[in-house]
C-alpha cells in the first residue's frame, strides 16, 4: 500500500494529536488518568524527601544485622508481600507474622540464616534521593515494633 503525501501527513497529525491529548491533564485542577491515554501520574506525582516502610531484620549473636527476604515474609510477589507486611503492622499483627517468619527461618540450615537468634520487625525511614544517587542504603532511623528471639 502506498501513502501519499496528504495521507502520510494526515497520519502523522492524528498520531501526535493522540500522544499529546494527556498532557493537558497536567494543568487540571484535578486530572483524570485513563489508560491508553495516560499522562502517568505515578512518575509525576511529588513524593516527600523521606519515606517510611516496614520490613523484617534479623541478627546473630555477634549482633551482626541480615535483612529477611521478602520470599521468607509471605507470598507473592516483593510488591504483595511489601503490602501484607504493612498491613499486617498497621493492624497490630506483627508479633504473628512474626512467628510465621521465625518458622520459614528455622527451616534454614545453611548459610547466614542458621547463625539468626533475632528478627525485628521495623519502621525504616529513608531519604530517598541520597538512596538511589548516594548509596545510602541504612536508614536514617528505626522504629522497632516487635521483636523476637529465635529458639533452635
Amino acid at each position: 500500500m502506498e501513502f501519499s503525501k496528504k495521507m502520510a501527513t494526515i497520519a502523522s497529525v492524528l498520531f501526535l494529536t493522540v500522544l499529546l491529548v494527556p498532557v493537558r491533564e497536567n494543568w487540571r485542577a484535578k486530572p483524570q488518568d485513563s489508560f491508553p491515554l495516560s499522562y502517568y501520574p505515578m512518575f509525576s506525582k511529588k513524593r516527600a524527601e523521606i519515606y517510611s516502610m516496614y520490613y523484617f531484620v534479623g541478627y546473630d549473636s555477634l549482633h551482626n544485622r541480615y535483612d529477611i527476604p521478602y520470599e521468607l515474609i509471605g507470598t507473592g510477589g516483593f510488591n504483595q508481600v511489601r503490602r501484607q507486611l504493612q498491613k499486617s503492622a498497621r493492624q497490630g499483627k506483627g508479633e504473628q507474622l512474626a512467628k510465621e517468619v521465625i518458622q520459614n527461618l528455622v527451616g534454614k540450615k545453611d548459610g547466614h540464616f542458621a547463625k539468626i537468634t533475632e528478627i525485628r520487625l521495623v519502621k525504616g525511614s529513608y531519604h530517598l534521593e541520597n538512596y538511589f544517587l548516594e548509596k545510602e542504603t541504612m536508614p536514617r532511623c528505626e522504629k522497632i515494633l516487635v521483636s523476637q528471639k529465635i529458639e533452635r
